[in-house]
């Protein structure tokens, strides 16, 4: 065999890799000639769903189980799941109406195709005395690990999460009580500020609160909120970014701690099981759909009712975040937060306010790729907003804006512009949360790492000793209550980047609220 370098021998692991789209082409059209062969169609077709979930619902009605079969194959029903998570809207509609029992307002154009459905009872398991030659079994193809891991995790947590919210284990509060969410949300936020702390110099600190992260994990197996096992997921991807090493420890602590804590057929423990079979790589690739499917599923139970509570913008919070960094898809970002906003599950003033945060990532998208100007133009006109409202509310996202400008003037002002930018953040944390705050800390660390670099030694002597009396505070309390000193309320509280946002998707949620705001302006 002639290798693609040159040489004479075996292939090695860089000739396959250099080779490795043209080697993809030719798989793929291996398998299309092979399923035409068969007969078997790899997708299908929307005439085809539609009549089979019309079927399902009939039937369930009449109490019958079904197995749907097209073309005498029959079809996995986590397939037929997640082709209804990822259908475009029409079909989405006329899924729905098929289950309504509706009927469709065009004749379908393919009763053919239609009547390769059928729908019919399973049949019964044979018998532990059955011969091999008294049970006929059709060969079938075997799913790959690749695909079956992410799909049976979504069958997992669709059914945690429909008992959860059925059981009542989960509410959505009334206006104004105490959010559900609120566990998840502070988990997660103390440990990307572990790695916050880190990256400016106070390495002892940011894994001493890493540390307390992990010890506060068993808390949050215990009392499960509703947001739990997708910040779990999202930390051992955001650690993993970080350093490898890193988020495989953390999969190995938690699916560790899991099986103690936890029964052996709890969820938790069952989608451990199949995680832990992929590792590292699996979680970064079967992130997408996951998320959708839970976040789906969850949407629904929220939209349910009409709430307009902490809850409701806390999720909206979670859909417009994974939206941004392209692990969720436009459609079901826009069919939740139109839903919510129609269905006043979150009110004009919240919309708002999540348009000026959308608004936030895209000046912070700005900051990263090096366009201070835009991103301090974006970040004012966040500021003009909020000066239009009672200077105590939104204190946190006046404080990340004021984290922004701190950030824009150490690249494109001056150091005196810098430090008066720092000096006014430190002044708002502290009057917004106190001395010894995570947040306050954080920008403590901050604007210390800044004195440092320009070489302001005294100035950073001084914060440095400030920062340890704060921090040894900090500790006491979490020491005294066995728990983080403080509570996290949003979801998207962290000031950077975790999984690589993507301009083009923060811009489609910006304009996504700038119209779902004007069509409640012109709506009667």
């Amino acid at each position: 065999m002639t290798t693609p370098g040159g040489h004479n021998g075996w292939a090695t692991t860089d000739d396959w890799a250099a080779q490795r789209p043209y080697i993809t082409t030719l798989c793929v059209r291996m398998y299309k000639a092979r399923f035409q062969k068969w007969g078997i169609e790899k997708k299908i077709k929307a005439e085809e769903a539609v009549e089979i979930f019309r079927q399902q619902t009939a039937r369930a009605a009449a109490g019958k189980p079904t197995v749907a079969y097209i073309r005498g194959r029959r079809i996995d029903p986590d397939r037929l799941q997640r082709y209804r998570y990822r259908a475009a809207p029409v079909i989405s509609k006329k899924i729905i109406s098929a289950e309504k029992g509706g009927a469709d307002d065009e004749p379908s154009s393919n009763s053919s195709r239609i009547a390769q459905v059928v729908c019919r009872t399973p049949s019964p398991s044979p018998s532990p005395d059955a011969t091999d030659s008294a049970v006929s079994i059709s060969p079938r193809m075997e799913e790959p690990t690749e695909l079956k891991v992410p799909h049976e995790c979504m069958q997992i947590l669709r059914n945690f999460i429909n008992g959860a919210f059925d059981n009542g284990m989960w509410q959505m509060a009334s206006e104004g009580e105490h959010a559900e969410m609120n566990g998840a949300f502070t988990w997660q936020h103390y440990v990307a500020s572990s790695q916050g702390l880190i990256r400016h110099g106070r390495v002892k600190e940011g894994f001493s609160l890493l540390g307390l992260c992990m010890d506060q994990y068993k808390q949050q197996l215990r009392q499960p909120d509703s947001m739990f096992w997708l910040a779990t997921y999202k930390c051992a991807m955001v650690l993993a970014s970080q350093n490898s090493g890193l988020g495989d420890a953390f999969i190995d602590y938690a699916s560790k701690l899991t099986s103690l804590v936890l029964p052996p057929g709890h969820p938790f423990n069952q989608l451990w099981s199949r995680v832990m079979i992929t590792g590292l790589r699996g979680i970064n690739e079967h992130a997408g759909p996951i998320f959708e499917s839970y976040l789906d599923l969850w949407g629904r139970h929220v939209n349910s009712t009409e709430t307009n509570t902490t809850n409701d913008v806390q999720g909206a919070f979670v859909f417009i975040q994974l939206h941004c960094t392209g692990l969720l898809s436009y459609n079901l970002l826009e069919t939740v937060i139109q839903g919510m906003i129609a269905g006043r599950a979150i009110s004009r003033e919240s919309a708002e306010f999540l348009l000026q945060e959308s608004k936030f990532r895209l000046a912070l998208f700005c900051l990263s790729r090096r366009r201070p100007k835009r991103a301090e133009s974006i970040t004012r006109e966040i500021m003009a907003w909020l000066d239009t409202r009672p200077p105590e509310n939104y204190l946190d996202l006046r404080c990340k804006a004021a984290w922004l400008i701190f950030e824009v003037k150490q690249r494109k002002g001056t150091q005196a512009e810098a430090l008066r930018a720092g000096r006014d953040l430190l002044k708002l944390s502290q009057d917004s949360y106190g001395p010894a705050h995570i947040q306050t800390l954080e920008a403590m660390s901050a604007v210390e790492n800044y004195c440092r670099k320009i070489g302001a030694t005294g100035g950073a002597e001084q914060m440095s000793k400030d920062f340890e009396s704060r921090w040894r505070m900090f500790r006491d309390m979490a020491d005294e209550r066995q728990n983080f000193p403080q509570e996290i309320h949003q979801p998207w509280y962290y000031r950077s980047i975790e999984l690589g946002e993507k301009v083009g998707y923060v811009e489609q949620t910006v304009k996504l609220f700038e119209r779902c705001l004007k069509l409640s302006d012109d709506s009667p």
